[in-house]
């Protein structure tokens, strides 16, 4: 026998569904809230995204000043530093000149003149990587995008870093790095390799500071740590360990001054049952 549900319990049972897997998924992210003490830093903020937040911000983050950026697989938003209340987002924006060429995943950010540049590539294959400008005030795809070597992106694409005041804009393969990749930030031309003093293995994002590259790693164990590098030498140190754990997966970071000017790091964090998205804030020991 068919039973047939009134509009208004069917609107009523809707709603209390929808309720019911909220409730479900935030008590299952309470366990990816925490974490633990870094070592050579300190924690001294966190903003959490759980539901269709974590979508739009759980792979790369930069920032102007003002503003975070944040990446999904395939989407974008935008969040007030202050609060880290995201008020724009842009679901879809792979562009479709570039999905025509496979490309499924966006991953680091980084920002220079009003623009957002983000890596774009087309796993698990990785034969196309590109990094596409969006305008970052809409977050609007802008028709610009460059093909990066496929020789030297094996494993795609998953992040860049603008340097403004040496004109360069650098990446690197994900696992196993030797090199560092240095494009003309006008052009996007290979300008040179620089290699490193030793490999570094499985970079989820990185962005310039005072002349210094900082990364985020994804390392199999607890310790995800984040490391720094010259450009110019390709000199490669660790900066601090962070100590999250096995049951987070690290992803983009991003850099900005306090008021005295130091480096406050924000590293994204998804948790193991990726139903939330920690930016967590660090400042170096002194």
């Amino acid at each position: 026998m068919n039973i047939i549900v009134g509009f208004p319990f069917y609107f009523i049972y809707q709603k209390l569904s929808a309720l019911i897997a909220a409730l479900v998924l935030l008590v299952v992210s309470c366990d990816e809230m925490n974490i633990g003490s870094p070592e050579g830093a300190e924690i001294i903020d966190q903003h959490r995204y759980v539901l269709f937040e974590y979508d739009v911000t759980s792979q790369g983050v930069t920032n102007d000043g003002e503003y975070f950026y944040f990446s999904g697989s395939t989407n974008m938003s935008k969040a007030c530093m202050k609060t880290g209340r995201i008020f724009i987002t842009s679901t879809n924006a792979i562009p479709e000149e570039l999905e025509e060429k496979g490309c499924n995943h966006i991953g680091g950010l980084s920002y220079y003149n009003g623009y957002i540049y983000a890596a774009i590539e087309d796993g698990p294959d990785y034969n196309n990587s590109f990094i596409a400008l969006y305008d970052a005030e809409t977050l609007e795809y802008s028709g610009i995008y460059y093909e990066v070597p496929h020789e030297l992106h094996l494993e795609g694409v998953p992040w860049c870093a603008v340097d403004v005041e040496r004109g360069y804009l650098y990446t690197a393969e994900w696992t196993n790095a030797t090199v560092l990749n240095v494009f003309d930030l006008e052009t996007l031309e290979l300008v040179k390799l620089v290699p490193l003093s030793q490999p570094i293995d499985r970079i989820q994002g990185a962005e310039i500071f005072d002349g210094i590259l900082y990364m985020s790693c994804d390392e199999e164990n607890d310790m995800k740590r984040i490391f720094t590098l010259n450009p110019e030498t390709g000199v490669v140190e660790e900066c601090f360990k962070r100590n999250i754990g096995k049951q987070f997966e690290a992803e983009g970071l991003t850099v900005f001054t306090d008021e005295n000017g130091e480096p406050v790091i924000c590293v994204l964090d998804r948790g193991e049952r990726r139903a939330s998205v920690n930016l967590t804030y660090y400042k170096i020991a002194e």
